[in-house]
């Protein structure tokens, strides 16, 4: 599956001078978490996200600032033609869930969130694979009377999106993204309290909920998280972003793997202790000892040839005592079914 499949086409562009009130109404206004300030050939310069936006409130920042004092330069991106499992771990690795996607010759043509890809990959996976309580993370919750400052500081510390509102009724509410960004576009970060924006509806489900059933119930009632009861009245909370990253995990375990053949000879009399340190490694499935001009026999499987190379040559040739390898990479051309 390609990222052009799913990326929003949404082109949430801003200049570099306008203010971080005018970033949060573009954001509400393309359905998005993050705006983008291109050069004149449309290629991504600037990227603002809802995240740095939060932090940038909570330490204090005016709605009246510029974009450009809070923006990334040199932002991460993702090519059109990425398959959507790798753009997943790609911002994973770079810790970020909003990336301007681009053509081959760099001009955005669109935007990506984790959760665009949420529904998509669930189709792939069966019910039952996973539970809810495999993403779960701390729910913070704070008083209806409490500013959305104060929200934007509680949220930046715990690194979470999102609040629970406690009302003195007993209700309560999430202070979703796009209310925040509603009391930003509008300027009510410090007179503005956060019971008045809070708009998101609280849907809980036990924390051994199953996530794909988790992933519909949420695309059904329009929300992006649900909250999970745990015991001693405990509550946590899980998003359609973070199922988008579980099921780019499990996908991606599924998927086919370069297989790799090691040929390993080591010091007299040390196979056995090679064998088991060359275990422990990640990637290697089998080893044996064999018999003949090497004493070892490995197989690795990795998602590139170049991923087997390293393995053996960070993880295998390293360790003392061993003296020479061989790596052979495999091509399956043929495989014996186990009768049922």
């Amino acid at each position: 599956m390609r990222l052009s499949e799913v990326a929003s086409k949404s082109l949430p562009l801003i200049s570099a001078d306008q203010s971080l009130a005018k970033a949060a109404e573009v954001m509400l206004s393309m359905k998005t978490l993050g705006v983008v300030t291109a050069d004149v050939k449309r290629r991504p310069m600037l990227v603002l996200t809802y995240r740095s936006l939060v932090r940038a409130i909570a330490r204090g920042a005016s709605v009246k600032s510029r974009v450009s004092e809070y923006a990334v330069d040199e932002p991460v991106v993702a090519r059109e033609d990425m398959d959507v499992v790798d753009a997943l771990d790609l911002m994973r690795r770079e810790a970020v869930r909003f990336v301007p996607v681009v053509d081959s010759r760099n001009r955005i043509v669109g935007v990506f969130e984790p959760y665009h890809a949420a529904q998509a990959l669930w189709e792939l996976l069966d019910y039952g694979i996973a539970q809810v309580e495999a993403r779960m993370r701390r729910l913070v919750a704070l008083p209806a009377d409490a500013s959305v400052r104060v929200a934007a500081k509680a949220m930046d510390e715990n690194g979470v999106p999102e609040v629970l509102v406690r009302y003195p009724s007993g209700e309560t509410r999430i202070l979703r993204e796009e209310d925040f960004l509603r009391a930003v576009a509008e300027g009510n970060v410090d007179e503005g309290k956060i019971g008045d924006y809070a708009r998101g509806a609280v849907i809980r489900v036990p924390a051994y909920f199953d996530a794909k059933s988790a992933v519909e119930l949420m695309l059904e009632n329009e929300v992006r998280r649900l909250i999970l009861e745990l015991p001693e009245k405990q509550m946590s909370v899980v998003t359609l972003t973070d199922l988008a990253f579980e099921a780019g995990e499990l996908l991606s375990r599924k998927a086919p793997k370069e297989v790799g053949f090691v040929l390993v000879k080591t010091r007299v009399g040390r196979e056995l202790d090679i064998a088991s340190k060359i275990i422990l490694e990640e990637g290697v499935r089998e080893v044996h000892t064999v018999t003949g001009d090497y004493d070892i026999l490995v197989k690795v499987e990795a998602p590139s040839i170049r991923d087997i190379y390293k393995i053996v040559r960070e993880k295998i040739r390293a360790l003392p005592d061993v003296v020479d390898t061989k790596t052979l990479v495999g091509v399956r051309v043929a495989a014996k079914q186990e009768p049922s």
